[in-house]
């Protein structure tokens, strides 16, 4: 599982590659990416993707699969969220605020109503109301819903505000502003385009290593 997530950071590379010449944004506190691959890399990244070894996700699988059921969400989506996000640690507070597994900011804790003191399955609720109320406002503009979750993840770590001007830039460019990969993300931070591309590889992982 270590494997598979160092690998990790080689799938967000990729997308340096992938934007017909248009990087993604730069953000402040990184430093400058690498573009190059080497074969023995990229065999790396895909022999992780085609060799299950999981028996568990976490030890909140279970809170984390009662959630997801009644959100309507992969439960597998969610914890690969989670991981990026707080590495399964619930009492984690970040240099922003954010707090929690779900990493929720302190205005949104104090709209869905849960403090410091929240138990797991409180973060956790909190955390699928935020991704139905992105869900909710994105369902206009973006009708897929498969290609909608990625710009919920965008959303969920960027802002929706900002993901919606991403998309106008997008469009004034010649690109298609209802798709994330190599459209709407090229014209992302890359903070967020890793966020999203790291997420999902993972829960490619997950899906393939465990029911």
């Amino acid at each position: 599982m270590k494997t598979f997530f160092r690998v990790g950071i080689i799938f967000s590379l990729l997308l340096l590659a992938s934007c017909n010449g248009h990087k993604p944004k730069s953000d402040s506190a990184e430093g400058p990416a690498n573009d190059s691959l080497t074969a023995m890399e990229k065999k790396q990244a895909n022999d992780s993707l085609q060799t299950p070894t999981l028996s568990q996700i976490s030890e909140y699988d279970d809170l984390i699969r009662a959630e997801a059921t009644k959100i309507g969400w992969d439960w597998r989506l969610i914890a690969s969220l989670i991981y990026q996000e707080s590495r399964f640690k619930p009492h984690l507070i970040n240099h922003k605020g954010a707090f929690g597994l779900m990493q929720l900011m302190p205005s949104t804790m104090e709209k869905y109503h849960i403090d410091h003191n929240a138990t797991v399955e409180q973060q956790l609720e909190a955390g699928g109301k935020l991704l139905v109320h992105l869900d909710k406002k994105l369902s206009t503009v973006v009708t897929d819903s498969l290609e909608r979750v990625n710009f919920i993840l965008a959303s969920y770590n960027a802002g929706f505000s900002r993901v919606m001007n991403y998309r106008e830039q997008t469009q004034e460019n010649g690109g298609n502003p209802n798709v994330w990969f190599d459209n709407v993300e090229c014209y992302s931070p890359r903070q967020t385009v890793a966020f999203v591309r790291e997420i999902t590889e993972r829960y490619s992982y997950y899906k393939a290593s465990i029911e």
